[in-house]
């Protein structure tokens, strides 16, 4: 069997109508220099029980999280997920990534989007949510885009070192192209200073953003860094884990005036890094800003509760000159595993989930700086499931080995993201790190 349904006929009859005679005429057209000659060696066909054997056996040579203890986070973290959201989640009428494009004949995933954008509202201390966007990074620069909307004359956006470097990226690719100015402000004993930020003054600062806890792991102080963006004219953007709001205060409570993050550890896996998706929340002034989908509730001609699609700002929808976002596709489903996993885990379970995370993080934490030549290297901040080591010996030495003698999957080198910092090592201890696993991390650590 082949996998090109194109019989002869159908080629001869292609090529006829295209005025070739062959294949090897219509490719003439590329350089013979250009062209491979030869035998692909790919070997011969496989059976279905030998390509199975075969795909298991590569499989098998992969390192992961399921078959080794891991420590490793920097952006994508494993929280347990309860089977159940499997099992809803593959239930065919979900089997979309889009907002749908019929609301009249979409009801059910109607609903669920507005009971996602309930929770990131109640989550986040804001007043509007969307359906949900590609990932974390776009959506701060989302929350960007938006405030360069809103605040008038504005051309520069302040951002913190502390946001992920990947962020960082996103935004100077984003900024880069549309004459926006991009100030980033340093770290100083891991944490962004609002001082710094007032420091910057001047006008046309369109928006503040940071993130909490940052790269780092380091609990920023929202409240003084929203203060500080107010001061200049400018939105204040959080970047936060959703699942440290089980713990702390909410964004929006502090003066946040945008909301947004990575929300792949709610009910979903770091999937080799993705597909994962992004939620961004804000106060009502600024809902006609939002990109992407907004579905609101109402009621039907015979007075029934019902969903629809408030707005729909996208290019597809709306004149492009007239749309916020050009790429602001909706990550239904795996916006939809997050609301199944919170419904199940409910306001005490996602409580406990927090405070599991917290004191779990903390007690490797304070194993870890028991070691010689091991400690915190911001020792006065707080932190919720990461922190940052000094270490004795480079990082990726210590991985290396831990890996090698141990089967244990380390924390991040963060000498990957600046050489300054080889001796600098991210660990993440979240609630499928129990005290067994973190034992043998600290004695596998102390035995190197």
């Amino acid at each position: 069997m082949t996998y090109v349904q194109n019989t002869d006929e159908d080629r001869a009859e292609m090529l006829a109508a295209i005025g070739v005679a062959s294949v090897d005429e219509l490719m003439e057209v590329i350089p013979p220099d250009c062209r491979f000659t030869g035998d692909l060696g790919v070997g011969r066909g496989l059976t279905e029980p030998e390509i199975t054997r075969h795909m298991r056996e590569l499989a098998d040579k992969n390192i992961a999280p399921d078959s080794h203890p891991s420590f490793l986070g920097a952006g994508a973290y494993r929280h347990f997920c309860p089977s159940l959201v499997d099992n809803l989640v593959a239930r065919t009428e979900f089997w979309t990534a889009y907002t749908p494009y019929q609301p009249e004949a979409s009801q059910g995933t109607l609903t669920t989007i507005y009971e996602f954008q309930t929770l990131i509202c109640r989550l986040t201390g804001m007043e509007v949510a969307n359906a949900s966007v590609y990932d974390g990074a776009t959506a701060v620069i989302e929350g960007v885009m938006l405030s360069l909307r809103s605040v008038r004359k504005s051309n520069r956006v302040i951002a913190s070192r502390g946001l992920h470097p990947d962020t960082i990226a996103v935004l100077k690719t984003y900024l880069r192209h549309i004459d926006v100015e991009l100030v980033l402000i340093d770290l100083v004993d891991g944490a962004t200073p609002a001082e710094a930020v007032a420091a910057v003054g001047g006008e046309g600062v369109a928006a503040v953003a940071v993130q909490s806890p940052n790269f780092h792991g380091v609990i920023e102080d929202v409240g003084a860094l929203s203060e500080a963006a107010h001061g200049l004219g400018a939105k204040s953007i959080v970047s936060v884990d959703p699942i440290s709001l089980s713990v702390m205060e909410a964004p929006g409570k502090l003066g946040a005036d945008v909301v947004c993050g990575e929300g792949t550890g709610m009910g979903n896996e770091p999937w080799y890094g993705g597909p994962g998706f992004g939620f961004l929340a804000t106060l009502m002034e600024n809902v006609r800003q939002m990109p992407a989908r907004i579905a609101g509730e109402t009621t039907d001609h015979d007075g029934n509760r019902a969903v629809v699609l408030t707005f729909q700002t996208r290019e597809q929808h709306i004149r492009r000159s007239k749309a916020t976002s050009n790429i602001c596709t909706s990550q239904q489903l795996m916006a939809l595993r997050a609301t199944i996993w919170a419904s199940l885990l409910g306001k005490h379970g996602f409580e406990e989930l927090g405070r599991v995370n917290l004191s779990r993080a903390h007690y490797a934490a304070d194993a870890l700086c028991k070691l010689p030549g091991f400690e915190l290297a911001f020792p006065g901040q707080g932190f919720f499931k990461e922190f940052c080591l000094k270490t004795p010996k480079p990082a990726a030495e210590i991985n290396a080995a831990l890996l090698e003698q141990h089967g244990i999957i380390g924390g991040f080198d963060l000498g990957r993201i600046d050489p300054a910092l080889d001796h600098h090592w991210l660990v993440a201890v979240t609630d499928v790190n129990d005290k067994q696993e973190i034992d043998a991390l600290v004695a596998a650590v102390g035995a190197l």
